[in-house]
């Protein structure tokens, strides 16, 4: 957790010991862990109640690699990317700020994880998901109305 966050409202955040249970009873969809400067960190996705799509759609953010397990999991008719991009020097300057937020700033891991992102999502892996569509977030409300455009004749509304 960075300081500042709690969980059910940025992640759920839980113990190795949950994330295990979770795992050995295949409910885990997804999952990595990132070997940052501080240690091992796991992130995943689980299936739970609030990824039930019998109950509607579902917003999720996440890696390329985590895409594909939805793509295996729901099936490609059950799943659309929206890949939203951003210039390489603002993505930065944003984690930077953000970092710079912190009581405890941890620059290193800022620059781990900035240049594992370009990697995790890079023209090789985004061509390989299959993915053909792009929103660049150059102006919010111009981007917004983009990907709501692309959602809308997607699920034909």
């Amino acid at each position: 957790m960075r300081e500042g966050e709690e969980t059910a409202r940025e992640y759920f955040f839980v113990t190795g010991e949950q994330f295990e249970l979770m795992r050995r009873q295949g409910r885990v969809i997804e999952y990595r862990t990132y070997q940052t400067v501080h240690g091992p960190w796991t992130y995943f996705t689980a299936q739970d109640e609030q990824l039930d799509l019998e109950r509607g759609s579902c917003l999720l953010i996440a890696t390329l690699e985590a895409y594909n397990s939805f793509v295996r999991c729901f099936g490609s008719e059950n799943v659309l990317p929206v890949l939203i991009t951003l210039e390489d020097g603002v993505r930065l300057q944003r984690a930077l700020d953000r970092e710079r937020a912190q009581e405890q700033p941890r620059y290193e891991e800022m620059c781990r994880r900035f240049l594992a992102d370009s990697e995790d999502f890079s023209e090789e892996n985004i061509a390989k998901a299959g993915i053909l569509r792009r929103f660049e977030n150059r102006e919010l409300s111009g981007c917004v109305r983009e990907i709501r455009d692309y959602i809308y004749d997607a699920l034909q509304l």
